[in-house]
C-alpha cells in the first residue's frame, strides 16, 4: 500500500480592535444634545437613514460559471446560476458530486459512478466537465469521526500504520440554476476498507468514505427520473 503524506498550514488569524477619542467639554459650558423638531412646527426635520435590507436566501452569481470548480460555491457560498438548466424535462438530469473531507477544501469525484459505464453519456449525467449542462449540484461534507474500525499498514515510503475510524458526512442536492435544496441527509461512511492509497494529514487518521455504491443509491431518483 501506498501512503502520501500532506502538510497543512495552520493560519492565525488576528483581531483589530479600534478605539474612538474622548471628547471633552472645553469650557465651563456644555452643548446640549440636538433634537429634531416635530413636523408640526414648521421647522427643518432631522432625517434617519433607512437600515440596509439583510439578503436572506441563495444570491444569483453576478458571472456565469465557466468551469466545474465555479459550482463550489453552491456547496460552500449560498450561490446559483441562473443560466444554467433547471432540473426539468426528461431523465435524466445531470449532476455533480463535489467532496469536502477537509475544511476549506473541496473536489470533484470523477469515479464514483464507474459502476454504471464507462461511456460518454454516462459521464455526462453522473460527472460531466463542462458547467453549462449541469442540473444538479451534490454536496457530500465530513461533518464527525468516531470510533476505531481498525488500523492500516502501509509500506511506502516507510512502514506505516494508521488508523481507520468511523466517519459521518451529509449530502446536500441544489438544483444549479435555483439554488433549491433538492435533498438532504446524513450519511455513514460505509467503505470501511483499507485504502491502497490514501493521502493523510496531521492526526494520522483515515476517515471511511461514502462509498460509490451507497452516493449513486441517494443520487439515483433525482437523476433517473
Amino acid at each position: 500500500m501506498v501512503l502520501l503524506l500532506v502538510a497543512c498550514l495552520g493560519l492565525v488569524g488576528g483581531i483589530f480592535l479600534l478605539r474612538g477619542g474622548d471628547t471633552t467639554a472645553s469650557g465651563p459650558e456644555t452643548t446640549a444634545p440636538v433634537r429634531p423638531r416635530s413636523s408640526g412646527g414648521g421647522g427643518p426635520t432631522a432625517s434617519i437613514p433607512a437600515e440596509e435590507p439583510v439578503v436572506r436566501g441563495p444570491q444569483a452569481s453576478a458571472y456565469p460559471a465557466e468551469k466545474i470548480e465555479d459550482l463550489n460555491r453552491v456547496c460552500d457560498e449560498d450561490i446559483y446560476y441562473p443560466e444554467l438548466p433547471k432540473r426539468a424535462g426528461k431523465a435524466p438530469h445531470p449532476v455533480v458530486l463535489l467532496l469536502s473531507d477537509t475544511p476549506g477544501m473541496r473536489y470533484k469525484d470523477d469515479g464514483y459512478y464507474y459502476d454504471l459505464g464507462l461511456s460518454k453519456k454516462v459521464e455526462q449525467t453522473w460527472a460531466s466537465e463542462d458547467p453549462r449542462t449541469v442540473q444538479m449540484v451534490a454536496c457530500l461534507d465530513r461533518i464527525s469521526a468516531g470510533s476505531t474500525i481498525r488500523t492500516c499498514t502501509f509500506d511506502d515510503p516507510k512502514p506505516q500504520t494508521l488508523t481507520l475510524v468511523r466517519t459521518s458526512w451529509r449530502l446536500r442536492v441544489y438544483e444549479a440554476a435555483t439554488g433549491r435544496k433538492l435533498l438532504e441527509k446524513t450519511m455513514p461512511g460505509d467503505d470501511q476498507k483499507c485504502p491502497y492509497v490514501v493521502m493523510v494529514g496531521a492526526d494520522k487518521k483515515i476517515y471511511a468514505e461514502v462509498s460509490d455504491r451507497a452516493a449513486i443509491a441517494a443520487l439515483r431518483n433525482l437523476v433517473t427520473r
